[in-house]
């Protein structure tokens, strides 16, 4: 394994591992943050994200194989992380088909390269999927929509983050299996409002 992939496994080992104990911790230390702190020399891109800091509570709609339509609560925290220069969110509720679900995104700007590093790690499937980097998939911002866009074989992937205003957001995807000639479009909805 790389460093790079120990780094991510470690902090989301303490992402799961603290987010219960943070909820009940007294937090009069100054050295203790429940989402973080931005660096003041994180890049300016790193903004783009930043709506998701704090934690959110979702309704959400997923269209399954068979036509039928799951529906199911989520909870989305988002925290700074790497002395602020980088987000982790993290993702919990049920899978469609209800059982637990846990995945953290990583997102980070490279200055060098000027370019997005998104890595996905779905803590329930086990697995670590490189979503943005200087080599493949794409962030896009118009106005207050995101538009995350990543390939893996056999599959081209798109979320939108639709920023209502500070209290709200939307979160769609959308899929496709034919290298993006027709996409099932809307595959899953979920509303945030904050709670904190």
């Amino acid at each position: 394994m790389t460093n790079r992939i120990y780094i991510v496994l470690i902090i989301s080992a303490v992402l799961t591992c603290t987010a219960s104990a943070q909820a009940t911790t007294n937090m009069t230390d100054p050295t203790k943050t429940t989402y973080g702190q931005r660096n003041q020399n994180a890049p300016k891109e790193l903004d783009v994200f930043s709506f998701l800091i704090g934690t959110w509570e979702g309704k959400g709609k997923t269209k399954l194989d068979d036509g039928t339509v799951a529906e199911y609560t989520v909870t989305w925290i988002g925290r700074y992380i790497l002395d602020g220069t980088a987000i982790a969110d993290e993702c919990h509720g049920p899978a469609p088909d209800g059982s637990p679900y846990l995945g953290i995104n990583l997102r980070q700007y490279d200055r060098n390269r000027q370019t997005w590093v998104v890595e996905y790690l779905n803590v329930s499937g086990s697995f670590l999927r490189k979503l943005v980097d200087h080599r493949l998939g794409s962030v896009t911002v118009r106005g207050r929509s995101v538009t995350v866009a990543s390939e893996s074989p056999g599959m081209s992937y798109r979320e939108h983050y639709d920023v209502e205003d500070g209290g709200n957001w939307v979160f769609r995807a959308d899929s496709s299996t034919d290298g993006g000639k027709s996409w099932n479009e809307v595959q899953a909805e979920i509303r945030f409002q904050r709670v904190k």
